[in-house]
């Protein structure tokens, strides 16, 4: 099954595609200094619920940036339905080749680290997003430890330590202004809500060729999560900042 349809069948019907919540994705946009006025753009922005939050609470404007057309257009409803259809748009397109027209106050990237390849490269292309007083916010996973067990670490090579997340940042010449942390009840609401759609999907669809491929997916992302990932993986919105020094 292609990658983006597996996507839209597992998490399509999640108003948010991460283990997250309303209020700390508000949070995270206080801590980046969003108000009326700001101009934000999100690469990866799914459904559109994290834009269409910051502009009813901050009064946002800008553009989300996703490659999945049903995405794009529930994200379009979701702008209408919150009155900001006249604020935010969406364009339907492969982030990698968004070239804006000018420079935003803030970039996002919220559980979309894997369109560019992992933490590091995700806040480079951000940082060609905004201007030299721009603010980013990046959602992603991390591991807990430096202790990961191999047969699991050698599945997500893409994914840091905290420790890591933050040398990338100095590196970059900015601060880490704040973290928002996902709880273990979090986590436990996003892969359910996987789960249920993926047997959804099962019981709408008794014939589909792909049914034993997701029967099998379902079981594997499961043995992940209780055999490994809610010991060793959480997932944080982190918020830059230009550097002090």
């Amino acid at each position: 099954m292609e990658q983006n349809e597996l996507v839209s069948i597992t998490q399509g019907t999640l108003a948010i595609m991460n283990p997250t919540t309303p209020e700390k994705v508000l949070a995270a946009g206080r801590a980046a200094g969003l108000r009326e006025g700001s101009r934000v753009v999100e690469i990866g922005c799914g459904n559109g619920t994290i834009l269409a939050l910051w502009g009813r609470e901050y009064g946002i404007s800008g553009l989300g940036i996703e490659a999945r057309e049903d995405a794009c257009t529930r994200a379009e409803e979701a702008f209408r339905a919150s009155g900001l259809s006249g604020r935010i748009a969406v364009r339907c397109m492969d982030a990698r080749d968004y070239v804006p027209d000018e420079p935003f106050d803030c970039a996002a990237s919220i559980g979309a680290s894997h369109i560019h390849g992992g933490f590091a490269a995700t806040l480079d292309a951000l940082l060609g997003l905004v201007h030299d007083e721009g603010t980013i916010v990046i959602g992603d996973r991390y591991w807990k430890c430096d202790r990961v067990p191999p047969e699991f670490s050698r599945e997500w090579p893409d994914v840091p330590t905290e420790y890591e997340i933050l040398g990338a940042v100095r590196e970059a010449g900015l601060d880490l202004a704040a973290v928002v942390r996902s709880s273990a009840d979090d986590w436990d609401r996003y892969e359910s809500g996987i789960w249920q759609s993926v047997i959804s999907w099962l019981g709408e669809h008794p014939d589909h060729p792909d049914r034993d491929f997701m029967i099998d997916y379902l079981h594997r992302i499961q043995d992940e999560y209780f055999g490994y990932g809610r010991e060793h993986m959480g997932w944080a919105l982190y918020v830059l900042v230009p550097g002090s020094y």
